[in-house]
């Protein structure tokens, strides 16, 4: 299965074995809720998915890679005791609490999640030394003497023996004590994962134009070369990252993420033409009668690249137009959550710009703990950075003009709030013209594959979906019927093959 599927099932799992009556008593008895073993290729997602079904699940999540432990790490330390036995005292040696046990102790005090996920990476790659330890955690749920808590599912990570020399294989014992899901790579699935977590859109157009490019392993030769979901991943980080910085993007650099000559090339390719369009098209003004002329006469590579490029426009004033929108949602939020905690004091009690900011060292106290314990995802992070953020300027910009009581303070973060929404407005009706002239440019080619990229590109993108949900565009609407009709072309090809 792919990693989505396996991602359902593990979330499945996860509701199966915390289910119990009225009584407390579990559905499946902690004996027989077997660990799930997780097998795929490298690069595919695997520990990236823990993550996100923690999130969605709002559950904890302790994560371990073995091969960067030792058996003490996973069973504890030995220490020597005395005990008596029919009268006779012994010295016995005895183990401290496993590091990996006492870490889900910790994440359940500091989270309050008394559900959670164990997830062990890289199980079949361990030293000898902790191989017994790994089986023990298997077929029993225990590091040394310890026993995982209740509620908790151990989810386990490993490689193919092709990718990995050093895997070793389990017996049938352990094997029959766990729940085995292989693991394949997806392209259809990573594209949507890609879409939702904005990935490049070059890459994306280049994956369109070349599925076989997005993951290839081969171990035949004297040095392996192979191309991963994570390569590519990583590579749209540094992408974005040096096209921040306007730093020049070598076809060497690309290699060191896509690990495979030609498909490293031909990228580095598509991507010079991409930035080519790029840079052209926004020094002559996208929507020229020239640029209208040159879609006219382009090859279905360009058009996609073409493509690829409004998308990318789009996508990231959308991203600011959207991130503007929930910072000022979230801003109000606690703007709210504010005047609700002090309604009633006494004005003459202090002065309600000291008492906001009050307010914000503590919002502070609460999202640093959520972080530390990871309860905070990227984007949830980002937000409530800019929301502080926003709330420090406002609270400037009261303070200087001498807004001292809860009601002019009140009054004065209204009409920031007021000129905020007209702002985001007038962005609203930019980036709509920029999408219907995109349209109008697009429809000038003679190869619909490229408009039909770009409506699944805007389609799958969370935030471009969400913009055109509440401005709608009619030109998107009715390329949306072709990309439908597209989609279940693709189905029936896949099922005839």
């Amino acid at each position: 299965m792919n990693i989505q599927e396996a991602k359902t099932e593990i979330k499945r799992t996860l509701k199966a074995y915390t289910a119990a009556d009225d009584d407390g008593i579990l559905s499946i008895p902690v004996t027989q809720q077997r660990p799930i073993l997780l097998i795929g290729p490298p690069g595919i997602g695997k520990t990236a998915v823990m993550a996100q079904i923690a999130r969605e699940e709002s559950v904890g999540l302790v994560s371990y890679t073995m091969t960067h432990h030792t058996r003490q790490s996973a069973i504890g330390l030995p220490t020597l005791k005395e005990k008596t036995y029919r009268g006779r005292t012994y010295t016995v040696t005895e183990y401290t609490m496993s590091e990996i046990v006492a870490s889900v102790y910790d994440c359940m005090e500091t989270t309050g999640c008394s559900v959670g996920i164990l997830f062990i990476d890289e199980i079949n790659c361990v030293s000898e030394t902790l191989a017994p330890v790994m089986l023990q955690l298997l077929q029993n749920k225990t590091f040394g003497s310890h026993r995982i808590p209740e509620g908790w599912l151990i989810v386990a990570a490993g490689n193919p023996p092709e990718y990995n020399k050093s895997v070793r294989d389990f017996d049938i014992v352990t094997l029959d004590r766990v729940r085995r899901i292989d693991v394949e790579a997806d392209l259809t699935v990573w594209k949507q994962y890609a879409r939702e977590n904005r990935i490049h859109p070059c890459i994306l157009a280049f994956l369109n134009l070349y599925p076989d490019s997005f993951y290839l392993i081969r171990t035949n030769g004297e040095e392996p070369s192979f191309v991963t979901a994570r390569g590519w991943e990583d590579l749209s980080r540094i992408l974005t990252a040096y096209e921040q910085n306007r730093d020049p993007v070598s076809e060497e650099m690309m290699s060191q993420y896509l690990q495979e000559e030609d498909i490293a090339r031909n990228f580095a390719l598509f991507y010079q033409l991409f930035r080519h369009y790029a840079a052209d098209f926004a020094a002559e003004r996208y929507f020229s009668s020239g640029n209208r002329e040159r879609m006219s006469k382009a090859d279905p590579t360009e058009a996609i690249a073409v493509a690829a490029m409004l998308f990318s426009r789009i996508a990231a004033d959308v991203r600011a137009y959207r991130l503007k929108e929930h910072t000022d949602r979230r801003a109000a939020e606690l703007s709210a959550l504010f005047f609700r905690q002090i309604k009633g004091t006494a004005e003459s009690e202090e002065n309600a710009c000291q008492m906001l900011e009050s307010f914000l060292v503590k919002q502070r106290q609460a999202g640093r703990i959520k972080e530390e314990n990871g309860l905070l995802s990227l984007e949830e992070k980002i937000l409530e950075y800019r929301a502080m953020k926003a709330l420090d300027r406002l609270l400037s910009q009261a303070r200087a003009s001498s807004c001292s009581s809860p009601k002019q303070l009140e009054a004065f973060l209204g009409r920031a709030s007021a000129q905020k929404k007209e702002e985001q407005r007038r962005s609203s009706l930019k980036i709509s013209d920029f999408i219907f002239h995109s349209y109008k440019l697009l429809e000038a080619s003679s190869h619909s594959l490229a408009l039909t990229y770009f409506t699944a590109d805007l389609s799958g993108n969370p935030d471009c979906a969400a913009f055109l949900a509440d401005h709608p565009c009619r030109e998107f609407l009715d390329h949306c019927q072709d990309l439908l009709l597209f989609k279940k072309e693709e189905q029936l090809r896949q099922l005839l093959d």
